[in-house]
């Protein structure tokens, strides 16, 4: 089975999709998430960087009269907004990251005015499958307890890290080429992404601050998820 996947054929009609279905209430934020979206189709690197042309995830094919097999045509709109979901600034994966790097700043300091020495250490955070947060790395069994408790107990926190997963995970159902030839699931999903890693590299700078008015730097980010796809990750 074939599907074309042309960047440029999927990312116009899905901006499109993505504005219905986000409007903000500010104009100028509208008109700046407007203007990001369409870097996507000139934004490749390693996340989309040569798109294969085939479908090469597993396919389960039912003959089930019950089942309803979508057309054509709306099965590329949901591969159109599925790209704008997971790789445009704009898109839930983006944003959900965004939201997590503002909680993220105050958690860092809290845990820093505590435990100092933390600022050295090899640490990460990964999600488990009940949606609680997990400290992985070398840190004391008292250090740990106190960032997991740390990190729990900031519900948006919290709430935006499973953001990410959840918008993750559906949109690369829908997905067809890029990270999509990763196998990442609920199971393993604890194993893959380290939200600590994520955050640290993808913090914007003052200049990309300036012009785009994000705290997190979404080709940053992008860099680092198919970073963390290709070393813990395996293909499909």
């Amino acid at each position: 089975m074939k599907i074309g996947t042309q960047g440029g054929s999927l990312i116009q009609p899905a901006a499109s999709l993505a504005n219905k279905e986000q409007a903000s209430p500010q104009s100028n934020k509208a008109e700046l998430s407007n203007k990001l979206g369409m870097l996507a189709d000139v934004y490749h690197k390693n996340s989309v960087k040569d798109p294969t042309p085939t479908y090469d995830r597993p396919l389960s094919i039912s003959s089930n009269d019950e089942v309803v097999t979508k057309k054509v045509d709306e099965a590329l709109d949901d591969i159109a907004l599925a790209t704008v979901h997971l790789y445009t600034p704009s898109g839930d994966l983006s944003q959900s990251v965004e939201r997590m790097t503002k909680q993220y700043k105050s958690i860092v300091s809290e845990l820093n005015e505590q435990q100092p020495q933390l600022a050295n250490k090899d640490w990460g955070i990964s999600i488990t499958e009940s949606g609680e947060l997990q400290v992985t790395g070398s840190l004391t069994e008292d250090e740990r307890t106190l960032v997991e408790q740390t990190l729990n107990n900031n519900d948006e926190f919290v709430a935006t890290a499973n953001e990410f997963k959840s918008s993750y995970l559906k949109n690369i159902d829908m997905e067809v080429r890029g990270w999509a030839r990763y196998d990442v699931n609920e199971e393993n999903f604890s194993q893959v992404f380290d939200l600590k890693d994520i955050l640290d590299s993808s913090k914007a700078d003052d200049e990309f601050k300036s012009a785009w008015g994000y705290e997190s730097n979404w080709m940053k980010l992008h860099d680092n998820i198919s970073a963390q796809l290709s070393s813990k990750a395996s293909k499909y």
